[in-house]
């Protein structure tokens, strides 16, 4: 199959499943600009929870930047059950349309941030089932983290940091972390400056890290191919 960067047409005959899935990531590379698509992932499905406060407050962060485009991925709106896939998500071999639902959103985008609080020092269960549908979505991209507890969330930022390792997702040292007692006032979410801050310098890592990431998924999509 002969394909040529900056073309809208391909020369080739049908191609194959193997082909047409480096087709699709190629043409998705071509058409990006030169903005980081950020996934913007809330933590937790509990009702009245108090996430959508840090995520808005995470999404108007990024507003102001012409470098990043930020879109909120909620997964409770995908209708994930509990784990129901047959075969090990890694294997990319989704039976079910949820998760093929899912897997294609998160699939769009270059970078991550997850906003958990923490639950009994870790992540919450539906953060974590939801992560376990898939695999490769999040191959050599990278993740940033905002977390926020009775003692800032930071246990469950350490646990979800090795959850996400196993995807080969590179997470960015810096992280927001907010306390329930300094950064929140009867219910509304009012982060400190000391709270806040580290976020700019995790979005600077996060943007340099994922165009540097954006070559090693070409290269990889390559050698698929070429093998």
């Amino acid at each position: 199959m002969l394909f040529k960067r900056g073309r809208t047409a391909v020369d080739c005959c049908v191609p194959n499943a193997q082909e047409q899935n480096y087709l699709t990531l190629h043409l998705a590379i071509e058409q990006r600009t030169d903005m980081l698509n950020i996934a913007i992932i809330p933590g937790t499905s509990r009702p009245q929870a108090l996430n959508p406060q840090v995520v808005a407050w995470a999404k108007d962060q990024l507003a102001g930047r012409e470098d990043v485009r930020a879109e909120v991925v909620d997964f409770g709106e995908f209708n994930l059950p509990l784990l129901d896939e047959v075969i090990p998500a890694g294997a990319n071999m989704y039976q079910n349309d949820h998760t093929k639902a899912w897997g294609a959103k998160l699939n769009e985008f270059d970078a991550f941030i997850f906003v958990t609080p923490e639950y009994n020092h870790s992540i919450s269960g539906s953060l974590k089932n939801a992560l376990d549908f898939v695999a490769a979505e999040f191959n050599h991209k990278v993740a940033g983290i905002v977390n926020y507890g009775a003692d800032k969330g930071v246990r469950a930022a350490e646990h979800l940091r090795h959850i996400l390792a196993n995807y080969k997702l590179a997470v960015v040292r810096d992280q927001a972390s907010f306390s329930l007692f300094t950064d929140f006032a009867d219910g509304v979410f009012t982060p400190t400056e000391v709270s806040a801050t580290p976020f700019a310098s995790m979005t600077d890592d996060l943007v340099s890290w994922g165009e540097a990431l954006k070559s090693v998924r070409e290269d990889a999509a390559s050698e698929e191919q070429a093998a």
